[in-house]
């Protein structure tokens, strides 16, 4: 008999179930995550894994003051720059508006002129690929100096 009270003393933590604390803490845990993500939703920013998507490069978030020239119509439009990638940028207009499917994008700080093409478009917000920026603080060519005009005309 003896023995036997030691080893149910022994072997009975063990097969006691959590304390009622620890799994109230659990599930309170949880349900706060799941009203954070709720939260987000509500906002009207599903919850979503971060992924590269099909991006070839990470984004970096930024908020930037640009300007959309089209030279052609000699139109600027000013929008901000959410984030940006190695090849692309995802602007955000005060309204909608018509856009061509092509544009300069210039970063107003930087002085720096993008030819930009839009990829996808969801009411104000667009994403757009990018090509090798040109330098406005320093213009050769006649595009470079008509670009550098709409550029110093926002400032």
């Amino acid at each position: 008999m003896h023995w036997e009270g030691v080893l149910r003393r022994a072997i009975e933590p063990a097969l006691r179930l959590p304390e009622a604390p620890d799994i109230i803490e659990a599930a309170e845990a949880v349900e706060a995550v799941e009203e954070d993500r709720r939260k987000g939703q509500a906002a009207g920013y599903p919850y979503r894994e971060p992924t590269m998507g099909r991006r070839k490069s990470r984004r970096q978030r930024v908020l930037l003051a640009a300007l959309i020239v089209d030279v052609d119509a000699e139109t600027v439009i000013r929008c901000r720059v959410d984030n940006v990638s190695e090849t692309g940028a995802r602007l955000r207009l005060a309204d909608r508006q018509f856009l061509p499917g092509s544009f300069w994008l210039i970063a107003v700080t930087a002085g720096l002129a993008y030819r930009a093409e839009t990829v996808w478009r969801d009411g104000e917000r667009l994403g757009v690929a990018v090509e090798e920026p040109l330098d406005l603080n320093d213009p050769v060519s006649q595009l470079e100096r008509r670009l550098r005009t709409f550029w110093m005309r926002s400032r």
